[in-house]
C-alpha cells in the first residue's frame, strides 16, 4: 500500500512477446501505481476544493491541536501522503510519537513510515550540500533557478534540471520543478563547461531524460555481454540499473507534467563525431522527435504516456500539478472551479506545446519582484500562502520554453468600462476585419502612451466632476471620492509621473496589500507636492491635504456600515469574486442580496472578472 514500485531490478524481455528490442532486451519495470495516489486514497472523499487547500486546513488544526488529536493527525499524515510531502509526513510522523498520541490504524502507520524510509533510501543528490545552496538560494535570496548550473563529466552546458534527468534523479527533478524551473528551455548560454563535449543542441531536460534512458538501456547490455571492461560510473555496472529506472521515471512524469515531446534530437555544433555521440549514429537518433524514439526507452508506459499526453484534451484534463503531488492540477492546487491554471492564446488553441501552465504554487511568489520594482520588502512566502487566491488581480504563467513568467492582471468591468465597451461594440458594426483591425492598432497605441493616457484622465475627471470620480469608485455608496475637488484629484494625478500615474480608489478592496501601501504614499506625497505647485499655505492647504489624504483603510462593503479598517486588509474578501470585503459574516449576509447583483452573478470568478488583463487585447474584449 503506498509501496514506489520502482525497482532496481531490470527484465529481459521475452523472446517471442510483443516488443521487439532495438537498443536491448531490458524493459522498465515501472508501473502506473508509481504515479497514482496511495491505495487508502480511493477510500477518501475527494476534497472540494482540493488536496492542497485540504493539507493546509490540516496543518492549522494540527497546530491548534498541538499533534496531540490522533483524528487530526492521520488526516493530516494521509494527504501529506497522497500529495508526496514526504518531509511534512516525516515531521507529522516524528511529532506524534513523540507526543504519544495512539494510532487505531497501525497497519497504515506502519505503512506511512515505510514510505519515508523508502523515499529517503533513494539515492538522491537533493539532501548534498550544494544542492540545499541552491534550495536556499532560489527561496530566499532571489536566484532564477533556470540560471543554475551543475557540473557534470559528460556534458557542458547542463542546467540543473537538465543535470537530474540525465542522471535519472527523480526527487531532485521534481524539487527544481516544484522550485519554478521551466520544462522545455534550453538554457544554451550558461557558463558551465565542465563536461567532454556540449550538450544537445536545442535540448530539454525531457529529451536528456530519454537520451539516460536509452544510453543506460544498451550500456547493460554490453556489459551483461562482458563488453566495456565492466564499465563504472551512473552508466555501469549496477548503477546503471538504478540510473536507467531513475531515467524513464523522470521521462514519464516530464511528460504528466507538460513537456514538450516534439523536441527532436540535434548534434552541437562540433559534436556529431564524438565519442559520446556514436551511438546516436547507431540508433539513427538525429532528426528524431522524443514522441518518435520512444520505443526505444524500453518502457510501454512511457510509450502511452507519450501518445495519451499528445492531445490538448488529455493534457487540459490530466497534466500534473508543479507542487510534486503527481495529482491533476483540479485534484490539486487548482481544486476549486474557480481556480485558473493554464493559458493558450487564441492563435495555438490545438498547439500543446504551447499551452502556458500556471507557475508552480511551491516556488517563491513573483510578488517578491513587484515589490523590489516599488521599493517594497521582500514577503520571502511562497506562491501558494501569497499571492494564489489573488485572482481578482493577477495570476502568473510560465512559459516553459523561455521561463518567461506572463501576468494576468484582471479587474473586474465597472458599469462605466462595461459602457465604454458597448459603445465601442455599437461603432465597430458594420466595419471590415481590416478596418477594425486598423482602428484596434491605432487606439492601443495610444494606451500605450503615457502622457495621453494621464491627460485624458485628467480631461474626464474635469469636466465629468462628481459624477467621474464616483464612477472611478464603481458607483459604490461606501466611497467618499465624490465629494473630493475634481480639479485636485486632476492636479495630484499631472503631479505624478506619467509613466508611474494612477487613478486612487479609496474602495480598494482588490487590491494587494503591496501596491496598496505604496500607491498610499505615492498619491500622499504626489498631494503635497500639488499644494505646493499652486502655492497653498495655512488653513486653506490642511483642508485640501485633509480631505484628499489616500488612506490604505478600507470601509466595509455593506452600504449599511462602511465601518473603517482600523489595519491593513483587517476585512475578509468575499471568497466567490474577491472584489468586497466585510467587517463580519452579519454584514456580508445583509448586503448580499445588492452585492449578489453588481459581482456574484452565476458562473465562474473568471467570468465574473472578465476584463482587463495584461495578456489581452482590446479586441478580444471587444469582440467577446
Amino acid at each position: 500500500m503506498g509501496k514506489k514500485s520502482r525497482s532496481s531490478k531490470l527484465k529481459p524481455a521475452k523472446n517471442g512477446g510483443g516488443r521487439a528490442p532495438s537498443v536491448s532486451g531490458y524493459t522498465s519495470n515501472l508501473t502506473a501505481s508509481s504515479f497514482s495516489p496511495p491505495s487508502f486514497a480511493a477510500e477518501l472523499p475527494p476534497p472540494a476544493e482540493g488536496w492542497a487547500r485540504e493539507l493546509r486546513k490540516l496543518e492549522k488544526e494540527l497546530q491548534n491541536t498541538r499533534y496531540q488529536d490522533a483524528a487530526v493527525v492521520m488526516s493530516a499524515a494521509k494527504v501529506a501522503r497522497i500529495m508526496r510531502h514526504f518531509d511534512l509526513l516525516e515531521k507529522i510522523l516524528a511529532k506524534a510519537a513523540a507526543k504519544g498520541v495512539v494510532i487505531e490504524d497501525q497497519q497504515l502507520w506502519t505503512q506511512l513510515n515505510e514510505d519515508v524510509a523508502a523515499f529517503k533510501r533513494a539515492n538522491t543528490s537533493v539532501r548534498s550540500d550544494s544542492m540545499k545552496q541552491i534550495i536556499n538560494g532560489v527561496m530566499k535570496e532571489g536566484i532564477n533557478v533556470d540560471r543554475v548550473s551543475f557540473e557534470d563529466n559528460t556534458f557542458s552546458g547542463m542546467n540543473c534540471l537538465q543535470f537530474a534527468t540525465l542522471r535519472g534523479d527523480v526527487q531532485m527533478m521534481e524539487q527544481l520543478i516544484k522550485m519554478g524551473a521551466a520544462l522545455d528551455i534550453e538554457a544554451s548560454d550558461l557558463a558551465n563547461h565542465t563536461g567532454v563535449v556540449m550538450k544537445p543542441k536545442g535540448c530539454t531536460a525531457l529529451l536528456l531524460a530519454v537520451n539516460g534512458a536509452i544510453t543506460s538501456r544498451n550500456i547493460m547490455s554490453i556489459v551483461a555481454s562482458g563488453g566495456m571492461g565492466g564499465m563504472g560510473g551512473p552508466f555501469g555496472g549496477d548503477q546503471a540499473r538504478e540510473t536507467y529506472e531513475g531515467c524513464v521515471e523522470c521521462a514519464i512524469q516530464l511528460v504528466r507534467l507538460g513537456a514538450d515531446t516534439s523536441v527532436t534530437f540535434q548534434f552541437p555544433p562540433g559534436g556529431k563525431n564524438h565519442p559520446i555521440y556514436q551511438s546516436w549514429h547507431v540508433w539513427k537518433l538525429e532528426g528524431k522527435s522524443i514522441r518518435d524514439a520512444a520505443t526505444l526507452v524500453g518502457s510501454d508506459l512511457f510509450e502511452k504516456t507519450v501518445e495519451e499526453f499528445s492531445t490538448m484534451e488529455h493534457q487540459l484534463e490530466n497534466v500534473n500539478c508543479r507542487c510534486g503531488s503527481r495529482l491533476p492540477w483540479k485534484q490539486c492546487h487548482a481544486g476549486k472551479p474557480t481556480d485558473p491554471y493554464y493559458l493558450t492564446d487564441k492563435d495555438d488553441e490545438k498547439d500543446v506545446s504551447k499551452i502556458k501552465w500556471r507557475y508552480s504554487p511551491m516556488a517563491p511568489c513573483h510578488c517578491n519582484t513587484s515589490n523590489s520594482r516599488l521599493g517594497l520588502p521582500e514577503t520571502k512566502k511562497i506562491y501558494f500562502k501569497c499571492c494564489w487566491d489573488e485572482t481578482a488581480h493577477r495570476e502568473y504563467y510560465q512559459c516553459d520554453k523561455t521561463s518567461e513568467i506572463r501576468v494576468m492582471a484582471r479587474t473586474a468591468v465597472t458599469p462605466m468600462q462595461r459602457e465604454a465597451m458597448q459603445f465601442m461594440q455599437e461603432m465597430l458594426k458594420g466595419k471590415s476585419e481590416d478596418e477594425i483591425n486598423a482602428l484596434m492598432e491605432s487606439t492601443q497605441q495610444m494606451m500605450k502612451n503615457p502622457e495621453f493616457l494621464i491627460a485624458n484622465r485628467c480631461k474626464i475627471v474635469r469636466e465629468g466632476g462628481a459624477i467621474a470620480l464616483k464612477a472611478i469608485a464603481s458607483d459604490n455608496p461606501c466611497s467618499k471620492l465624490s465629494s473630493w475637488d475634481p480639479e485636485v484629484y486632476a492636479g495630484v494625478m499631472e503631479t505624478m509621473d506619467a509613466n508611474l500615474s494612477f487613478q486612487w480608489n479609496d474602495v480598494h478592496w482588490a487590491l494587494p496589500k503591496a501596491e496598496l501601501l505604496k500607491w498610499t504614499e505615492e498619491w500622499n506625497e504626489a498631494l503635497e507636492q500639488y499644494c505646493d505647485n499652486i502655492g497653498l499655505t495655512g488653513s486653506e492647504r490642511e483642508d485640501v491635504i485633509k480631505l484628499h489624504t489616500a488612506s490604505a483603510f478600507a470601509p466595509c462593503g455593506n452600504v449599511k456600515c462602511c465601518k473603517m479598517e482600523t489595519s491593513v486588509k483587517q476585512y475578509s474578501r468575499c471568497s466567490k469574486c474577491y472584489n468586497i470585503a466585510y467587517c463580519s459574516s452579519a454584514c456580508q449576509k445583509e448586503d448580499w442580496k445588492n452585492h449578489k447583483q453588481k459581482w456574484c452573478k452565476p458562473g465562474t470568478r473568471e467570468r465574473q472578472t472578465t476584463g482587463i488583463s495584461s495578456g489581452e487585447s482590446l479586441m478580444q474584449m471587444l469582440t467577446k
